[in-house]
């Protein structure tokens, strides 16, 4: 699974060469469905189908199988960086973290969570790992 992360500086055109992927898109704040909640794009791409994640929305993509996937990622500007979302959140002060989840996540269990969050780019799901034979 590709975390949750942005690019700050460029938008993304994503291609599925082969297998299945599994996209997840929030647009900027403000932008919302029909019923007033936060827009979420939700995808299943396979073959040849793509997408584009505007610059600055956030995004993730997963393999939801067991069969190999292939993708290809483009951007709009050689340096798209990238921000990975819950690294960054978790590396505040504790003070803002509680206050941006709305004391939902108390201050004791801060340091816990901070030390399980994943630090790079793709997470490995234990869950899927066993469901496709790849426990070691």
């Amino acid at each position: 699974m590709a975390a949750l992360h942005i690019h700050p500086r460029s938008a993304e055109v994503f291609t599925v060469l082969n297998g299945t992927l599994y996209t997840e898109m929030v647009p900027e704040s403000g932008a919302v469905d029909a019923a007033g909640n936060q827009r979420v794009v939700k995808l299943t791409l396979g073959p040849q189908m793509m997408t584009v994640f505007p610059i600055g929305s956030l995004h993730m993509q997963m393999n939801p199988g067991c069969e190999p996937a292939q993708f290809v990622a483009a951007f709009t500007t050689e340096d798209p960086g990238a921000g990975l979302i819950a690294p960054e959140t978790f590396a505040l002060d504790d003070d803002f973290i509680v206050t941006t989840f709305g004391g939902a996540i108390a201050k004791k269990d801060i340091a816990k969570i901070r030390k399980e969050v994943p630090q790079g780019p793709f997470i490995r799901v234990q869950e899927c790992r066993k469901k496709c034979g790849l426990t070691g």
